[in-house]
């Protein structure tokens, strides 16, 4: 399975290698980094969040950029979920251009 799949472009006489499980490897890596956020870190963060523990003092104003903190934390949830969605993309466009490779990424994903 680690061969390249060679392809010609239509018309265009380029050559494409594309590494099926590679690519496969890329959507399950990053699924299991969602999931890994979703299950602990958002619900965590969630909790976080609600905590009024700090309410006055000279310290407010620098406690407010865990507010912010916690915010980049969901936003990396979301920019993994957006990627894996463009992995995916890619991956049903190359099963829907070319049968080779649409064998070998079912392969690797052992569906």
């Amino acid at each position: 399975m680690t061969d390249a799949v060679r392809t010609s472009a239509a018309g265009g006489g380029t050559t494409i290698n594309v590494r099926a499980d590679e690519l496969t490897s890329i959507f399950t890596k990053m699924e299991d980094i969602i999931t890994e956020l979703e299950s602990n870190a958002v619900p965590n963060i969630n909790r976080l969040s609600e905590l009024n523990y700090y309410e006055e003092g000279k310290a407010k104003e620098a406690m407010e950029v865990y507010a912010e903190a916690n915010q980049k934390m969901l936003d990396l949830f979301d920019n993994y979920t957006r990627a894996s969605s463009l992995v995916i993309d890619v991956l049903n466009s190359m099963i829907e251009a070319d049968e080779e490779i649409a064998e070998q990424i079912i392969a690797s994903l052992e569906v």
